[in-house]
């Protein structure tokens, strides 16, 4: 009889561990726009002062076409003293993203050649930066800790 009350005690306790195991988590709900997840980036690192940056700089310096993108939020160190820069974008469904990160992958070795002459100092953040991808987002962040950086952006993102 006690070995009988041990076993379905046994089981019970089982069961309720195997309720709490399968509770789920409240997350927190990602980001819809562009902007919100610069905004998670800038949160994590000590940037300088950056200013958001429109669709023609966008063309002209980073050559992703604005046509191309559903969304986008560029900031930028304007003084060009560091080459800090947060970048985010949403390609279009049915849009070349692989032209879109080798555009943005290009633009940050074009930054190495030119801070290389100009701040050799800042050539690291530039050097440590990396074009992550996750769905239709891109995302390039130039920042003093880009482990930071790529961490604040959370799962997903690789």
């Amino acid at each position: 009889m006690k070995k009988g009350k041990l076993i379905v005690l046994a089981l019970l306790l089982a069961c309720l561990l195997c309720g709490c195991a399968a509770e789920k988590k409240t997350e927190e709900a990602a980001p819809k726009s562009c902007a919100e997840w610069a905004d998670m980036i800038a949160a994590s690192a000590g940037f300088q002062e950056l200013a958001d940056a429109n669709a023609k700089y966008l063309e002209k310096h980073l050559m992703v076409e604005a046509d191309s993108l559903e969304d986008f939020c560029l900031r930028m160190d304007n003084t060009r003293a560091t080459p800090e820069m947060i970048c985010v974008l949403k390609v279009k469904t049915g849009a070349n993203q692989a032209e879109a990160k080798k555009a943005l992958e290009d633009y940050r070795k074009e930054q190495i050649a030119m801070y290389r002459d100009y701040q050799p100092d800042q050539v690291v953040k530039l050097e440590n930066a990396r074009v992550l991808e996750n769905g239709a987002y891109l995302a390039l962040s130039v920042s003093p800790d880009a482990d930071k950086t790529a961490g604040a952006l959370g799962a997903g993102w690789k």
